[in-house]
């Protein structure tokens, strides 16, 4: 049992870890997949958990949605930062 347990746990310690690489390189979809195969087999050791989560998702979508909002607005705020530096550069 304890040698089922170590696989499971490494199975979901690697899907999360590619999971956060893959949103790094800029693969959204394919990184959801990854993290959501790892919260699944982390929660499938603890359907209470899963039920937990469950009654809480909308609320981690909303969180999530206001995050990626902000850090939008952070992105956007660098990206015009950039091109007022690049026409300095220019007229130097």
């Amino acid at each position: 049992m304890e040698q089922e347990m170590t696989w499971l746990r490494a199975l979901a310690a690697g899907s999360l870890v590619a999971g956060a690489a893959l949103l790094l390189t800029g693969r959204k979809k394919a990184a959801l997949t990854a993290s959501g195969l790892g919260a699944a087999v982390i929660l499938s050791e603890d359907p209470e958990a899963m039920k937990e989560l469950w009654r809480h998702v909308p609320d981690l979508l909303q969180d999530g949605h206001e995050m990626l909002g902000r850090l939008e607005g952070v992105l956007d705020g660098i990206t015009e930062q950039g091109g007022r530096v690049r026409q300095l550069v220019r007229r130097a």
